[in-house]
């Protein structure tokens, strides 16, 4: 398939903001750039939202909430989000194409992420006719006692660049299904399909009010949204640092949040693993989105009588990564998604190396003409790391990983726990009874044991300690959604 040129692809003229069923500018007419990393040129000019622009969002949502979707039956609201997936589905091939050139993520990986979206609101719309509450058997037997599941209202979500529709749709999707109404804060990094999105929810016929979606920065547009009085309930997932700062502001009205932060994810490698699997693993985590993903595991604690042989795979393997433009099919490994970030990774490199922690670049990028112009990074490892080093322990989300030895089963414990974060991790050992013992050792809130770690639609998703609050995906992220009323009914 032939890649698209961009006047196929791209609305012309801004990208707008939708507020209560229409497509608009911004209150103040101010614009912002969004660029394609693989160029480093400007892709798109995005109409920037402000307060204004904010409190007429939520505004909108809050009539809509009260005047008609909190009446919707569960049903009927299963139906739309049915007719949404279709509706995305008939725009999948112009999605995937928006966020390999605005997110820089290959266009082989984007379609794939997109069919895997559109499962997850299939799985959300089915299992959410089924939410309801309970009745409870209690002491005075005059009582009926029974309780209720109500949504919170306007429900404000706050989006990172990385993926951003998925993330969206999976922040999204449970929101709606309890009934809930929402404003989206895109990034302002990409927010390109957010408004395709918007779009898409146009034509799936939801009423006007009950999705909008604002874009810029988030100290103005987020912090409105996290401010503003009518919005009951703030999800976000972005940086542990701005988490908990939105924690702070939502605590003034004790707005309900769930924080899905960062991570520094262990890969725990015992000496009786199976090291190709293992290495696999580490393979995907540090080329999959160019390893701008929160769950990655970015620290590869492996066993000592192994960690040679572990290294030499990864060598390998890292070396045979397909390093190229995101448009190409064969491409496995795109840019970063910012001058920004590109910066903070070499930093973060140059870090490690004054830690002595060895960081050795798998692959030698500098003859790749075609590559100079965009913000492509070659995979690294820090072959002699520690776990105290700040390369072993603060996230660096780039293609960046440590690899760190441990002698025993208490110390492969103490240093896959010994890390602010408790998002992920992965263990790999074909002792089933050690497994089991490092499933409840581990201070980690989504583990797989000799599988990749993955994040889908029909399981929980949330972290541990400084990784954020609350669940999303699954039955969870429906209940997180919803409110528990508890009423008394006397039978006198």
């Amino acid at each position: 398939m032939q890649t698209p040129s961009l006047s196929s692809i791209l609305r012309p003229g801004t990208y707008p903001l939708l507020i209560d069923g229409e497509e608009r500018p911004g209150a103040a007419g101010r614009r912002f750039e969004v660029g394609n990393p693989s160029t480093g040129r400007t892709l798109a000019q995005v109409a920037e939202a402000d307060a204004q622009d904010v409190d007429a969002a939520v505004r909108a949502a809050q009539h809509a909430f009260e005047t008609h979707w909190r009446h919707t039956s569960a049903r009927q609201r299963s139906r739309l989000l049915r007719k949404l997936a279709d509706a995305l589905e008939r725009r999948s091939e112009q999605l995937a194409w928006l966020e390999t050139w605005n997110v820089g993520r290959p266009i082989t990986l984007t379609r794939a992420s997109l069919r895997t979206m559109l499962d997850g609101i299939d799985y959300i719309a089915g299992v959410s006719q089924g939410i309801g509450g309970q009745t409870h058997n209690i002491a005075d037997t005059h009582i009926v006692n029974f309780t209720l599941r109500e949504p919170f209202g306007v429900v404000g979500l706050i989006l990172p660049w990385n993926y951003p529709l998925t993330l969206t749709l999976s922040k999204l999707m449970p929101v709606l299904a309890a009934g809930n109404t929402a404003v989206i804060k895109a990034s302002e990094v990409t927010p390109l399909s957010s408004v395709e999105l918007g779009a898409a929810i146009l034509e799936a016929g939801f009423p006007p009010g009950v999705v909008n979606i604002v874009h810029g920065p988030g100290a103005s547009v987020g912090q409105a949204l996290v401010d503003h009085p009518l919005v009951e309930r703030i999800s976000f997932t972005g940086g542990t640092s701005t988490g908990k700062a939105i924690y702070r502001s939502a605590a003034e009205r004790i707005k309900r949040v769930t924080l899905e932060l960062g991570g520094k994810s262990p890969l725990v490698v015992f000496d009786d693993a199976d090291l190709d699997a293992a290495a696999g693993v580490a393979l995907q985590d540090v080329s999959r989105n160019t390893g701008q993903i929160c769950i990655a595991c970015t620290r590869l604690v492996v066993h000592e009588r192994v960690i040679d042989a572990f290294t030499e795979r990864l060598r390998v393997l890292y070396g045979r990564i397909r390093i190229g433009l995101p448009e190409d099919p064969q491409t496995e490994m795109g840019p970063l998604v910012s001058s920004a970030q590109h910066e903070r990774v070499q930093r973060y490199v140059e870090i490690g190396r004054d830690e002595q922690a060895d960081p050795q670049a798998m692959q030698d990028l500098s003859g790749r003409p075609e590559l100079r112009e965009g913000f492509f990074a070659a995979p690294t490892l820090f072959a002699k790391a520690r776990s105290e080093m700040r390369v072993a322990q603060e996230e660096i989300f780039g293609p960046v990983q440590a690899l760190i030895p441990f002698r025993d089963e208490a110390d492969a414990v103490r240093i896959a726990n010994d890390s602010r974060y408790g998002l992920a991790g992965v263990v790999y050992t074909r002792d089933g009874a050690r497994a089991m013992r490092m499933c409840k050792a581990l201070q980690i809130g989504n583990l797989a044991v000799n599988d990749p770690i993955k994040a889908t639609a029909d399981a929980p998703f949330g972290g541990f300690k400084e990784s954020g609050l609350g669940k999303e995906r699954g039955l969870d992220a429906i209940l997180e959604n919803t409110q528990v009323k508890n009423v008394r009914f006397s039978m006198r």
